[in-house]
């Protein structure tokens, strides 16, 4: 079995539902490999956003994903410059932070991303085994510049603490800075 096809097997066998797979190839999404894909599954109340490849099929490699409320093909944008990003320049792993450069939804402040480990989701979900090794799953959060500067100055564990004593609303596009 293919990287590409084990990645999308963890995701298929996690959220129970057959996605919809968005190839980009425009501009500098050349770059990434023919196979690469983002993964589009609409769950009951939220739709969720995997890459599928992020990792190149390298062994303790990455993938991530995104929730929103809505289908937002933004997302989908978002994904492709992350692993741009993730395979050309700098390797991402948990807790860093990224900049979309523009908001997710129209008119919010989240422009920013958080990599986190998925806690929405089960344990289980974190990681999964393919033929190149160990892949961890990580939970794209979005987030403002103001909490992305509060991590640079006070630590990952201290962004994830704020989150959780505010029970960060993360589906809610228009929440303002917890910070």
């Amino acid at each position: 079995m293919s990287f590409d096809q084990c990645a999308k097997a963890h995701f298929v066998d996690h959220w129970k539902v057959v996605p919809r797979r968005h190839q980009l190839s425009a501009g500098r999404f050349s770059e990434l490999p023919s196979w690469f894909s983002v993964l589009e599954f609409q769950r009951e109340q939220t739709w969720c956003y995997a890459t599928n490849g992020m990792s190149g099929g390298e062994p303790d490699g990455i993938e991530a994903f995104i929730v929103t409320p809505d289908r937002n093909l933004r997302a989908v944008e978002f994904l492709y410059s992350l692993t741009h990003f993730h395979l050309t320049s700098t390797r991402l792993g948990l807790g860093h932070t990224v900049n979309f450069g523009k908001e997710l939804w129209d008119g919010s402040s989240l422009d920013h991303g958080f990599l986190s480990f998925p806690y929405v989701e089960a344990a289980e979900f974190s990681s999964f085994e393919c033929e190149s090794g160990r892949t961890a799953v990580a939970w794209l959060i979005p987030i403002t510049s103001a909490e992305r500067d509060y991590k640079k100055e006070n630590g990952v564990e201290a962004l994830e603490t704020l989150f959780e004593s505010h029970s960060l609303d993360y589906l809610n596009p228009s929440r303002a800075s917890l910070v």
